[in-house]
């Protein structure tokens, strides 16, 4: 049986009887099923297959290899490791010309079931490779889930956290977070990019498909369960039920409130052409329970303007204070808004019902008809 010495060792100094030999072990690390090469492979070398098992054991950490290593691209190919050892025998093969012997390779990838191999017959002064080893992928993913949330009048809610689990996760942590938005021009999408999960056996059945639930975890919203989702690889996942939330108690409210300003020409005839007005000066004035407000902005050079508005409503549930009004979902509340324009060809708003379950809310265009470009 060969000694083996990792390299940094000879470089220290080697000491003992017998004749030091050297050689260099190299191969692959690739993809069982697509035979691509595999980068971030850890490969350990060991003495002996018993070296690694008592090292699996080991409870204080103490390790058993004497060489460790990683895949990595080479010369344009992907999955390469080498590396160098060096060992002691008194009793060389081949005398003071060379000695032969083996090693037990450990590979470990993120990735990928861990696996052993035995290399045999290494033989000094020369780059051993070692036949390609495979690889068989534990992880999992699936593109995309898409679900939507809702309030109880049926209409997207935007802004609201949503939290993924997966049911081959076993720490307390949340999986996966994210933030309820527009999706194709609606509101109250969530979308979960890349999910991934390991299975231990992915030869199973089972191996390609993940259970998950869904669930709320927002200040501002409850929902009072979870939704069971079945996740499937390789495939875009829709949720199979929509989630209908209900606004936690609350005085203080807030929603962004956008719009637009254009100059429409008639184009001699042709499609119409809008053309963005900028510079225009908007100004938003509103009552609620702490009084008066203006709030003012100016349209960009989309003709965009956008202003973020927050009131206080003691008694919610209404759009006019002391008018309750069944359209408002629970926990929600309305609030009249006007709109002036410094602009006179745009026609000014008042009494615009602006929604505070929904984020942004959109002021209808404001177009005047223009003579010529």
């Amino acid at each position: 049986m060969l000694v083996l010495f990792p390299l940094f060792t000879a470089v220290l100094g080697l000491q003992g009887c017998g004749t030091y030999y050297d050689a260099e072990i190299a191969g692959y690390v690739k993809d069982m099923d697509t035979d691509a090469g595999i980068n971030g492979a850890v490969i350990r070398m060991y003495l002996t297959e018993d070296d690694i098992t008592a090292e699996e054991e080991a409870e204080d950490g103490s390790v058993y290899y004497i060489v460790e290593t990683a895949s990595m691209s080479s010369q344009g190919n992907d999955g390469y490791f080498s590396h160098k050892i060096m060992w002691q025998n008194a009793f060389g093969e081949f005398g003071s010309e060379g000695d032969s012997g083996e090693v037990w390779l450990k590979i470990t990838h993120e990735d990928y079931i861990e696996t052993t191999a035995q290399v045999s017959g290494i033989l000094s002064d020369t780059i051993n490779l070692v036949p390609d080893i495979l690889l068989d992928r534990a992880t999992f993913s699936t593109p995309q889930l898409r679900g939507r949330v809702l309030n109880v009048s049926g209409e997207g809610v935007n802004g609201v956290r949503v939290v993924l689990d997966l049911s081959s996760t076993t720490e307390e942590t949340e999986d996966y977070i994210t933030t309820t938005g527009f999706s194709d021009g609606e509101p109250g999408y969530y979308i979960f990019q890349e999910v991934t999960w390991r299975d231990e056996e992915p030869d199973s059945d089972a191996a390609d498909t993940e259970s998950a639930s869904v669930s709320i975890d927002d200040p501002d919203y409850e929902y009072g369960s979870t939704l069971a989702v079945t996740l499937t690889s390789s495939q875009a996942s829709e949720a199979p039920d929509d989630i209908v939330v209900t606004r936690k108690p609350r005085t203080q409210f807030s929603t962004n409130v956008t719009g637009r300003c254009f100059a429409r020409y008639d184009n001699a005839g042709i499609d119409p052409v809008d053309i963005p007005v900028q510079g225009v000066e908007v100004t938003i004035t509103y009552d609620d329970g702490n009084g008066s407000h203006t709030l003012y902005d100016q349209t960009d050079g989309t003709g965009s303007f956008g202003l973020l508005i927050q009131w206080t409503d003691t008694s919610p549930g209404d759009f006019i204070e002391g008018t309750p009004d069944s359209s408002v979902p629970d926990g929600e509340d309305g609030l009249e808004i006007n709109i002036d324009y410094d602009d006179a060809n745009f026609t000014d708003l008042t009494n615009f019902n602006l929604k505070s379950w929904l984020n942004p809310n959109y002021i209808p265009d404001g177009v005047y008809d223009a003579d010529g470009p």
